[in-house]
C-alpha cells in the first residue's frame, strides 16, 4: 500500500486540512480518543454563548497539528531531532485524553476528593490503557516517555515546554478555536507570526525573534480578555459549580451512585481505564443519568431541585462578584472574611449548602517560570523585561471572588454581601 493510501484527511475550522498519517490515524481510531468527540471543549459555555457546542476532539486534532509544524521548523533549525517529531505529535494529540466529563467543570469534584487533575488522569491513561499502549507499541513509542510530556515532567525541559509554557501549542490552538466558537473577537491571534519565528533557547524554554514581539503581546492581551469574557464569565462559571454539585450529591446518595458506577471513584476509573471502558464516560453519559433522575424521580428532593435548576437554565447566579488584577498572586484576607462570615450565615438560616457556592479563583495571566522568551543580541530575555514591551504594563493575575446561590436566595444574599 502505498504512503498516499494510509493517510486520511480531515477539514479543520482552524488550521484547515490536516493530516494524519498512520500512527495519528492509529490513535484517533482508539475509543479514548473517539470519546473526546462527546465532551465539550468549554463545558457550561454554550449556557451563555450556543455556538460553543466544539469538542475536546476538534482541540486534540489542532493541537498536534500545531505541535507537528513547530516540530518541523525546530527539526529545520536543527534545534531538535527527527526521530523527536513523532513522540512531540504524539503527546499533543493525547494530551487532553483524560479530560473528566463536561472539562473543568467535573474536574473540581476529582481533585478536591481524590487529588488528581486531568493531566494525571492523561497519565493514566496513556500508560494503562489497553487500545492506546497497544498503538504506542505498535509504532515503536514509550507510553511513559508520551506521559511525562503530558505532565510536564519529561526530562528534556523543551519537550515540556512545547505543551506546557505560556505560548505552548494547546493555549496556541484553544484561544482562536474558542473564539470562533464564541463569536468573541479578543481571541485572535496572529498564528503565523508566531509559528514562524518560535524557537527555543538555550534552556529550552519557548522564545520568538525581536519582529514577532507585537504578535506575542497580542496573544497575552488576548488571553486576558478570553478569561474574562469568557473560561471565567461569571454564568459560566456559576453552571459548571452547580454541575459540580450535583455529581458530588450523586457520589454520596445511595440510591443514585450505582448509576454512576464505576466512575465513582478512583479505584473505579482506574478499573476502566485498565479494563478498556473509559470511552463511555462522556458528556452523554453524565446528562444522560441526570435525567434518569429526574424521570424517575429518584434520590433526593433537593438533588432533583438542582438538576431541574440546570438543564432548564434556572442556576446559580452571581450575587457577589469581584475581580481585581494584580501584579502579586494573593485574594485579599477580607474578601476570604467577607465569603466565610456569608456561609456561616446562610448556614445558620438553615439553608442548604449545596443550594450556594462561594467561589475564589486566582488565575496566572503571565506565567514567572514560563513566560515567552524574546531572542535579542544573543540573549534570551522574558518579554516581560524588555523595557518597550506593554506586557511590562499588565497583570500577572486575575483574582476573582463571587458568591453564588438559587435565585430563590436573592434577598437573603443581598442582605449579608
Amino acid at each position: 500500500m502505498s504512503k498516499e493510501n494510509t493517510r486520511k484527511y480531515v477539514f479543520d475550522e482552524i488550521h484547515g486540512y490536516i493530516i494524519l498519517d498512520s500512527l495519528m490515524r492509529d490513535l484517533v481510531d482508539t475509543p479514548p480518543l473517539q470519546r473526546l468527540r462527546r465532551i465539550k471543549q468549554l463545558s457550561q459555555a454554550w449556557y451563555v454563548f450556543p455556538g460553543a457546542v466544539h469538542t475536546r476532539f476538534s482541540h486534540s486534532l489542532g493541537v498536534m497539528k500545531l505541535a507537528e509544524r513547530v516540530a518541523d521548523k525546530l527539526i529545520n533549525d536543527g534545534i531538535i531531532s527527527r526521530d523527536d517529531r513523532d513522540l512531540l505529535r504524539t503527546a499533543a494529540l493525547l494530551h487532553d485524553v483524560g479530560h473528566t466529563p463536561y472539562s473543568h467543570a467535573l474536574e473540581y469534584v476529582f481533585y478536591s476528593n481524590y487529588g488528581i487533575n486531568h493531566e494525571e488522569l492523561s497519565y493514566m491513561i496513556i500508560v494503562e490503557e489497553p487500545h492506546i499502549r497497544e498503538v504506542l507499541s505498535n509504532h515503536g513509542l514509550s507510553p511513559d516517555e508520551v506521559a511525562k510530556i503530558v505532565t510536564g515532567a519529561h526530562e528534556e525541559p523543551a519537550f515540556n515546554n512545547l505543551l506546557n509554557s505560556d505560548l505552548d501549542v494547546d493555549r496556541l490552538d484553544y484561544l482562536p478555536r474558542d473564539a470562533l466558537h464564541t463569536g468573541v473577537k479578543y481571541g485572535l491571534i496572529d498564528l503565523e507570526r508566531i509559528i514562524q519565528t518560535l524557537t527555543l533557547d538555550d534552556e529550552g524554554y519557548i522564545a520568538v525573534h525581536p519582529k514577532a514581539i507585537h504578535a506575542v503581546e497580542s496573544f497575552y492581551v488576548s488571553r486576558l480578555h478570553m478569561y474574562r469574557s469568557v473560561y471565567y464569565h461569571k454564568t459560566i462559571t456559576g453552571y459548571q459549580l452547580l454541575l459540580a454539585a450535583i455529581y458530588e450529591m450523586v457520589l454520596f446518595e445511595r440510591e443514585v451512585k450505582s448509576l454512576l458506577e464505576p466512575f465513582t471513584s478512583l479505584e473505579g476509573i482506574r478499573k476502566a481505564v485498565r479494563e478498556g471502558s473509559i470511552s463511555v464516560w462522556d458528556d452523554f453519559l453524565v446528562g444522560g443519568i441526570l435525567n434518569v433522575i429526574l424521570a424517575r424521580r429518584l434520590g433526593s428532593e433537593i438533588l432533583r431541585e438542582l438538576i431541574k435548576a440546570y438543564v432548564n437554565r434556572r442556576g446559580y447566579k452571581a450575587f457577589y462578584n469581584y475581580i481585581s488584577f494584580k501584579q502579586e498572586q494573593g485574594i485579599t484576607q477580607a474578601e476570604i472574611d467577607k465569603l466565610s462570615r456569608v456561609s456561616r450565615a446562610l448556614l445558620a438560616r438553615g439553608v442548604n449548602a449545596y443550594t450556594f457556592r462561594t467561589y475564589t479563583e486566582s488565575v496566572p495571566i503571565i506565567s514567572r517560570e514560563k513566560e515567552v522568551r524574546v531572542l535579542s543580541n544573543a540573549r534570551s530575555l522574558k518579554i516581560s523585561e524588555l523595557g518597550d514591551s506593554i506586557i511590562r504594563s499588565l497583570p500577572r493575575y486575575m483574582e476573582i471572588v463571587r458568591i453564588y446561590a438559587l435565585p430563590a436566595l436573592e434577598e437573603a444574599i443581598k442582605g449579608l454581601v
